[in-house]
């Protein structure tokens, strides 16, 4: 579905752009009309060509090849091409620098791209699961509802949070806040969220009080005192 997106004037400036064929500019921003609340959306060649030059004889895959390939200036491309379980996806990079969705607008229903890693080099094992060296990555299998992402860590935060959505965007937050965490950060997490289960707070009204896990983790609210008189008793 097509989307109402800001074009900055910054974009008919862009160094980086201007490397960029013609069609290939427009491409680009034909993207974001097809993108969801977070920059993504599946990957489809021929629906995308159709949408975004259906007067124009343009090879789109040619383009999205081209947008997927690192800039001039610092080695990340525009796009990030990623595939779960058949499902081919896109990620615009630096999404939200240039778009502010509407808030009304749904969530993304696709996992996040594994971030790109410019130094092919580097040591591909970081903490917070966070880093990968590929900007075409395949997913061999879907993920199951508890693999959080095949991150360990996060796995056994999702698995403990008693509210189970928006699982998305709970993998990018943990990302942005844990890039140096360890086992005991989970483990304190853990613990709270075991601690808060036992409070009228989260068990009040089926639990439609309880933050969603992606705010929890954006306002650090492990951090937060339980008050004795909060813990219900038996």
């Amino acid at each position: 579905m097509p989307r109402i997106r800001y074009l900055k004037p910054e974009f008919f400036s862009d160094e980086d752009l201007a490397e960029l064929a013609f069609q290939t500019r427009i491409a680009y921003a034909g993207l974001w009309c097809y993108a969801d609340k977070e920059g993504r959306m599946e990957d489809r060649p021929k629906f995308l060509k159709a949408m975004i030059f259906p007067y124009d004889e343009v090879d789109i895959e040619k383009e999205l090849q081209m947008l997927s390939e690192p800039k001039v200036s610092n080695g990340v491309p525009f796009i990030i091409r990623y595939e779960l379980d058949n499902l081919k996806l896109i990620e615009i990079v630096s999404w939200h620098k240039h778009q502010n969705p509407h808030h009304t607008e749904k969530d993304s229903i696709f996992p996040p791209a594994p971030p790109f890693n410019k130094d092919k080099d580097k040591d591909k094992d970081h903490q917070g699961c966070s880093e990968l060296s590929n900007v075409h990555v395949t997913v061999k299998r879907r993920l199951k509802k508890t693999e959080g992402y095949n991150c360990p860590l996060f796995n056994d935060f999702w698995e403990h949070y008693p509210k189970k959505i928006g699982k998305g965007k709970a993998f990018e937050e943990w990302n942005k806040i844990t890039v140096k965490k360890d086992e005991f950060l989970i483990k304190t997490m853990i613990k709270v969220i075991d601690q808060f289960k036992t409070t009228e707070q989260w068990q009040k009204d089926g639990g439609q009080y309880i933050p969603n896990p992606a705010t929890w983790l954006h306002q650090k609210r492990w951090d937060d005192e339980i008050k004795v008189e909060d813990k219900k008793s038996w």
